[in-house]
């Protein structure tokens, strides 16, 4: 559960911005460590999701990993609350829009390219691109 920030009150996965000199694989273990305490020792690349933000006049490029392997149990931070959901009981409800798409196909094994457009008016989800890959 995300506690403060953009999407503050959703379930959400960790994330940010590479730092100087870090590759997106090294910035999510990053993100991991610090806003669950959790260690990845493997993560598999499942998607890449260019987000179009109308009000802020910006593309956001987010990368998806899947975590298959790690130490440590998920810790409540300032930034997170993490909770453990059989993939069946996943709250989609309580989700982004466009997570409710993109997840349960990364939960399956599958890989994915998207572009998603939300809108100037209320940040609604007006515009949806998804594609299925074979590799990243």
């Amino acid at each position: 559960m995300k506690k403060r920030g953009h999407g503050v009150g959703l379930w959400n996965g960790s994330g940010g911005k590479p730092e100087e000199n870090e590759n997106t694989e090294d910035a999510a273990i990053r993100e991991v460590q610090e806003e669950f305490g959790v260690k990845v020792l493997n993560l598999d690349k499942r998607g890449e999701i260019d987000f179009v933000l109308e009000k802020e006049n910006e593309i956001a490029k987010m990368y998806a990993y899947l975590v298959t392997e790690w130490e440590n149990e998920p810790i409540e931070t300032e930034e997170m609350k993490p909770k453990w959901f059989n993939i069946s009981e996943v709250p989609y409800n309580e989700m982004w829009e466009s997570d409710r798409e993109w997840l349960p196909k990364i939960l399956t094994g599958k890989k994915f390219k998207a572009k998603y457009t939300y809108s100037r008016e209320g940040g609604k989800l007006k515009a949806r691109e998804i594609h299925m890959v074979e590799n990243l």
